[in-house]
């Protein structure tokens, strides 16, 4: 009895070890396909301000409360055009078909809607590295965020638990706000021809930075294991800043952000 515990144990050991399932991830795009990539921003909160009796105001002449609600929300929907993957090169180009601005800071309200349908940016994958080779002639849509340029690993032989981690770091132009972010993405379970990870982010604000800054949040993203390409990923992050100075800002924000490839 006891010989055959030790072989059923053995076989068991075995099979958990060496017979579950696992995946190989890599960024990437479905070769020779048109699809278009939506991506949405949608950040509210309450803005906080103190300072001098003067400093308020001041403010308040210029119509703003001590206590604002903010909202913002930014849409954006770009077309893609993918070639032939080669083992060391990958082409592809898009443009942004639709931008969308809708802001709403304490009652004052901003619409702005367009796009850039001649604006034409190429790409390629060098390497397995994705790289902007020519931009387009309107800097208004070179400036836009471009997801294929997040520092996504390769990773091979991937089960359910295992993890890996992005950078997710922001400067702003002005110098003003430096903040390190980092991704940390769980395989939960793998389907037909999906995975399912779950992600937790944080983020917190460099030495450097003149905006105080922390947050912390959580997501999933779907990924098509034929194809080798993000389907869908969504993130919740709860966000506090401040801003020393003469006239005090202290921000809570609620961001949720999500991107969809959808194949035409």
């Amino acid at each position: 009895m006891k010989k055959i515990l030790l072989t059923f144990s053995f076989s068991l050991v075995q099979i958990l070890a060496y017979g579950q399932k696992t995946i190989d991830f890599e960024f990437s795009y479905p070769e020779n396909s048109n699809f278009v990539i939506e991506q949405s921003t949608n950040t509210s909160g309450t803005m906080k301000i103190t300072g001098s009796p003067q400093e308020i105001a001041s403010l308040k002449k210029a119509g703003y409360n001590q206590i604002r609600k903010l909202k913002y929300v930014v849409d954006y929907s770009s077309v893609y055009k993918t070639g032939k993957k080669l083992t060391d090169s990958f082409p592809f180009e898009f443009y942004y078909s639709n931008v969308s601005y809708d802001i709403d800071s304490d009652g004052k309200k901003q619409k702005r809607e367009g796009g850039f349908p001649n604006a034409i940016i190429k790409g390629n994958y060098i390497d397995g590295k994705p790289v902007v080779v020519q931009n387009s002639d309107v800097q208004a849509a070179n400036d836009l965020p471009k997801y294929f340029l997040y520092n996504f690993p390769k990773i091979t032989n991937m089960k359910v638990g295992d993890s890996f981690t992005t950078d997710r770091s922001m400067e702003s132009k002005n110098g003003g706000a430096s903040v390190s972010g980092i991704l940390k993405y769980t395989l939960t379970k793998i389907e037909d021809n999906s995975a399912l990870f779950s992600i937790a982010i944080t983020q917190n604000s460099n030495k450097s930075s003149e905006i105080n800054l922390k947050g912390s949040g959580t997501g999933e993203m779907v990924y098509n294991l034929k194809d080798k390409y993000i389907e869908l990923e969504k993130m919740t992050i709860n966000m506090t800043s401040s801003v020393a100075g003469t006239v005090k800002m202290n921000v809570d924000n609620t961001i949720i952000s999500t991107y969809k490839l959808i194949l035409k």
